[in-house]
């Protein structure tokens, strides 16, 4: 399974691959990851790749992610080169212009974005940071995320691997209320797999 990971730096995308490739290998699956970071700040493009299985290399070719888990809108847009069509995708509704737009005075078009996701992906949009905040941080929006897709039957995952690896990467002083964001994501998940059968 190729699974992309975008957001902006400081959102904790790197975070949550860590989580999927531990939680794949206690489950004895084969997991390799990589990043492609832009910036190296707060607010600069992050891309994290995560495949799991019989792969060679940890890097998806273009046309051959199966899902997109993206913690911004644009940055999700940006990822659909590497999707198949037909590829699931969970799109956080979060909004941060990026510093070119900004200097430049290029427009942020939301619509746009949106229809691009739409056309080329099964997508399902989500306020991450609206629920991560109601558990007790929005920087928890990442684990919503992983829970969202769990909860969608999206994650050829073990929830007990996922809650493992949450464990073993996440700051003990931080853990109860990510454990609690991946909950309420992976209930935001099934509402929404039930809302389709």
């Amino acid at each position: 399974m190729n699974i992309l990971i975008t957001g902006v730096g400081g959102q904790g995308t790197i975070l949550a691959s860590k989580i999927l490739a531990a939680a794949a290998l206690y489950d004895n699956n084969n997991a390799m990851t990589g990043e492609t970071i832009g910036m190296s700040q707060r607010g600069g493009s992050v891309l994290s790749h995560v495949r799991i299985g019989d792969i060679l290399s940890p890097y998806i070719p273009q046309g051959e992610g199966d899902l997109l888990l993206s913690l911004e809108l644009c940055e999700g847009a940006r990822c659909l080169p590497f999707m198949r069509k037909g590829a699931s995708a969970i799109v956080s509704h979060t909004q941060i212009k990026p510093v070119a737009t900004a200097i430049s005075g290029a427009t942020y078009d939301t619509e746009l974005m949106r229809r691009l996701l739409m056309e080329k992906c099964h997508v399902h949009f989500i306020d991450a940071e609206e629920i991560a905040q109601r558990c007790g941080s929005t920087k928890a929006a990442n684990i919503v995320l992983l829970g969202t897709a769990y909860g969608k039957g999206l994650l050829n995952l073990s929830r007990s691997s996922l809650i493992r690896s949450m464990r073993e990467n996440i700051n003990e002083k931080y853990i109860e209320q990510n454990l609690l964001a991946f909950s309420e994501g992976e209930k935001a998940g099934q509402k929404a797999l039930s809302a389709i059968l």
